[in-house]
């Protein structure tokens, strides 16, 4: 059972992140210091320093409470869709969760944190899509490879090109990219 967090804890938390994203609107991220954090959050750096080591562990920190929140988004699909339908889907609800947080991602993947939050994406990402193959081998689903292989190129491809979407400056519409790679899972999974 997960330990339940003391309310004053969460809630200083959750002043932190929401000064962050706001921060991130006017400034880039490695001009943020601990000091304009807790100022625009409104505590003291005592109490930061209380929680996190230093910005770095905050990031950290708020790339996995960003992960969790997209977990709890699609925690219902896991069950109830074939394998085509649930990779489609969880591509569909990626991309359109990294949107909500389309400033920030931007700022944060021309960041030294880029490769944090690919990372933490990335291998939960893995995990899932791992876990479902394997439960459709288990139903007996064809798969063209070993579950680890598909779960490896499906991860790090979607990732690469979600990455590469949000890097560019001449970016294709939204719903082209979605289309696009859900293409590319329908073919894999036909």
């Amino acid at each position: 059972m997960k330990h339940k967090e003391d309310l004053r804890i969460t809630k200083t938390k959750a002043a932190l992140v929401k000064a962050f994203f706001g921060m991130l609107d006017t400034m880039e991220m490695d001009d943020i210091t601990v000091n304009d954090l807790c100022i625009s959050a409104g505590i003291r750096r005592a109490t930061f320093y209380k929680h996190f080591n230093d910005k770095n562990d905050f990031l950290s920190f708020l790339i996995r409470s960003v992960r969790e929140e997209f977990d709890e988004s699609i925690k219902t699909q896991k069950r109830t869709m074939t394998t085509k339908e649930y990779h489609i889907s969880y591509v569909s609800t990626l991309i359109s969760f990294f949107m909500q947080y389309e400033v920030a991602m931007v700022k944060i993947l021309k960041s030294p944190m880029r490769a944090m939050v690919i990372d933490i994406f990335s291998e939960q990402n893995y995990q899932d899509t791992r876990l479902k193959l394997l439960e459709s081998e288990r139903t007996g689903a064809h798969l063209p490879a070993s579950a680890e292989v598909v779960a490896a190129m499906l991860t790090g491809g979607v990732a690469e090109n979600i990455v590469r979407w949000f890097e560019s400056d001449d970016r294709k519409p939204i719903e082209t990219l979605k289309a696009e790679i859900s293409g590319f899972i329908d073919h894999i999974f036909s």
